[in-house]
């Protein structure tokens, strides 16, 4: 598994999949895809174990504190997550090696301590996903059903994204 993840983020870093421009869209699923469950851990090893929405909208925001899109995109998701406050909720996963030194000196240097962050260090969740762009924000509707992914940054502020997660509440 450790030589998988050496090549992925080889991969990423050679192809240069992180990524902010005007050209990055949300990808709709013609068919939504039924989303099994399945277990995630924060960075302090306290497992998760994501069974259903809980009537929410569910973002699954993948990234790593190399990559300057994912980095811009974190005050935006905090914000909308304020907005819509009871329906909507999101896990930042990060795919960064060694994520128990590098994600806390991350958390604190930018200001986001009490942010809660999720391990993927060994990629089971993005090869879950299908996720090879970073940033990637997967969006599970309250169904349970995975329904768009959006690769590389968008402005998630932006009126085109506040009235897309509107009509899916």
């Amino acid at each position: 598994m450790y030589i998988n993840k050496i090549i992925f983020l080889s991969f990423l870093f050679v192809s240069n999949l992180s990524y902010s421009d005007n050209n990055n869209q949300q990808l709709l699923i013609k068919d939504p895809k039924k989303i099994e469950i399945f277990s995630i851990k924060d960075i302090y090893d306290n497992e998760t174990t994501i069974s259903n929405s809980e009537n929410k909208i569910l973002l699954f925001n993948f990234w790593a504190t190399w990559c300057a899109p994912c980095i811009k995109e974190i005050p935006e998701l905090i914000e909308l997550k304020e907005r819509f406050k009871n329906s909507l909720e999101v896990y930042f996963v990060s795919v960064d090696f060694n994520v128990k030194k590098t994600v806390p000196k991350f958390l604190k240097k930018n200001k986001l301590e009490n942010l809660p962050i999720f391990n993927d260090e060994k990629l089971e969740i993005s090869n879950k996903f299908g996720v090879k762009v970073m940033p990637t924000t997967v969006i599970i509707n309250k169904n349970f059903e995975e329904i768009a992914q959006v690769k590389g940054y968008v402005d998630w502020l932006s009126p085109q994204y506040i009235n897309f997660i509107k009509k899916l509440l």
